[in-house]
């Protein structure tokens, strides 16, 4: 029976799974590089990145870059609509609302579901790199139901103290996770002192069934910093300190985890009269050097991915070549 090119493509995505990953660092042009590819291989993209999902942190998110040729933004329900290429998974909650890893994963899998299902080729992007392992190798989430008194009495101390604290108690989730964000070491304590087990213990995994092409990003470190330091310049420019300004008048607290948001806590202090712009700008940018260096350390341990320079010449080419050749195989491909 003859089947037009389209419907081939819609039952190799369909019956194989196929999921495409676009990851890396900050600063590397993930979404700018997704959204050419959603063109070229008409899908749609789920954003893998945990300050995205925050309704009104657009700017310091890096949702959208307000100085580049996008021209049409429309926000709809759970995602945005940019120039035609539908981005799921952006303003899913208000900043005062928790929101864990295993809601993540269950929301992803619904919006890749969902795209599938269309004939369509889910394209994960982000940065964040347990929201990107959860997915792709089916991390299955302990669901422990946040202590309001654990966390009170937990927020209250320095972050060395909960480090040491989760060192002793669990010396293993202490070596796999980002130790210096405080929100993933007192989930981990809290996860401990309910139920007795470590969190990484409870972290099984479970078959995803997906055959996921993973593409990451990477630059040489001080071309890259130099890239985020102009950013944020660009983040003022574009109107950051009244995007936060607008949250802190609609009652969102600058202690809430949200607010701690890489940027977002700087420019809290500049408004407040704490410190002033300039070093409210020389934090983020310090802090964002730090940030990619976690980032790495977190990617490098993952060898499924395929790396690519974006500094090297024909970059796009070398992409859209190994994804068509990755559509077209049956078995997954394996990076080397």
């Amino acid at each position: 029976m003859w089947l037009s090119p389209a419907l081939r493509l819609y039952v190799k995505l369909y019956r194989m799974k196929k999921l495409l990953v676009i990851e890396g660092p900050t600063g590397t042009g993930k979404t700018s590089l997704a959204i050419k590819l959603v063109k070229k291989f008409n899908g749609e993209i789920v954003s893998a990145d945990s300050r995205q999902i925050y309704k009104g942190m657009d700017i310091g998110t890096g949702k959208i870059d307000l100085s580049s040729k996008i021209s049409d933004v429309r926000k709809e329900k759970n995602k945005w609509i940019v120039d035609g290429v539908p981005i799921h998974l952006y303003d899913v909650i208000t900043p005062d609302k928790t929101f864990s890893v295993a809601e993540y994963q269950q929301l992803a899998y619904g919006a890749i579901d969902e795209i599938s299902k269309k004939g369509k080729l889910p394209i994960l992007v982000g940065g964040t790199g347990l929201y990107i392992q959860a997915v792709t190798e089916g991390l299955k989430i302990p669901k422990v139901a946040p202590d309001k008194k654990l966390r009170d009495r937990l927020e209250t101390q320095p972050l060395n103290t909960l480090v040491a604290e989760l060192e002793k108690v669990d010396p293993t989730t202490a070596g796999k996770i980002d130790k210096q964000n405080p929100r993933r070491v007192i989930r981990a304590l809290e996860v401990f002192y309910q139920t007795g087990s470590s969190l990484s213990s409870l972290q099984e995994k479970f078959k995803s069934n997906f055959d996921a092409l993973q593409i990451g990003l990477t630059a040489e470190r001080e071309p890259l910093y130099q890239k985020v330091d102009d950013r944020v310049d660009s983040w003022f420019e574009q109107g950051f300190t009244e995007e936060v300004k607008k949250l802190l008048n609609q009652g969102f607290s600058e202690n809430l985890p949200a607010m701690s948001s890489l940027g977002y806590r700087q420019v809290a202090m500049f408004i407040q009269g704490k410190i002033p712009e300039g070093e409210a700008k020389q934090r983020i940018k310090w802090e964002t050097h730090s940030y990619i260096r976690r980032q790495y350390t977190w990617f490098r341990r993952n060898r499924n991915i395929f790396w690519f320079d974006i500094n090297e010449k024909e970059i796009e080419k070398e992409i859209e070549k190994i994804i068509s050749k990755w559509i077209a195989e049956k078995e997954p491909f394996v990076a080397g």
